[in-house]
């Protein structure tokens, strides 16, 4: 594969990686504890990871994905 064809596939390698993450991060808070859940209410959550895809699910993560422990 030539060094163009890699560049060319950039764009849809970084937006099937962007969606994965997201889809991951959904499904992560599907299956988190409601009493676990820091910093907001599941309910802001919710809109947070639909509305804010990559950047909700990072923040999803960041401060809102219970710790494991």
């Amino acid at each position: 594969m030539s060094g163009a064809a890699v560049v060319a596939m950039m764009p849809v390698l970084v937006l099937t990686g962007g969606l994965a993450f997201w889809a991951i991060s959904i499904l992560d808070f599907a299956r988190s504890d409601a009493r676990g859940v820091r910093t907001l209410p599941r309910d802001a959550w919710v809109v947070i990871l639909v509305l804010g895809s990559v950047v909700g699910a990072a923040a999803w993560w960041t401060f809102g994905r219970p710790r494991q422990e």
